[in-house]
């Protein structure tokens, strides 16, 4: 129900949540490695990507049902 919950929302806004923070993520993370000294060469080894739209959906479905277990 919880995932269906997510499908709905998803086709109110006419965008999936991985679109609205995959860049977010990715700046942050560079950012942050930028922060630890790693050059952008090395940042670009790494091949830093922001979650998928399925990890998100993981991530939302945990995040609700531990506080509904709470």
């Amino acid at each position: 129900m919880t995932c269906s919950y997510f499908e709905w929302l998803k086709n109110i806004d006419h965008i999936a949540p991985g679109r609205m923070t995959k860049k977010y993520e990715e700046k942050s993370m560079t950012r942050l490695l930028e922060i630890f000294g790693f050059s952008r060469e090395q940042i670009d080894e790494l091949n830093v990507q922001g979650a998928d739209e399925t990890t998100i959906v993981y991530s939302g479905l945990d995040e609700i049902m531990s506080e509904a277990v709470h």
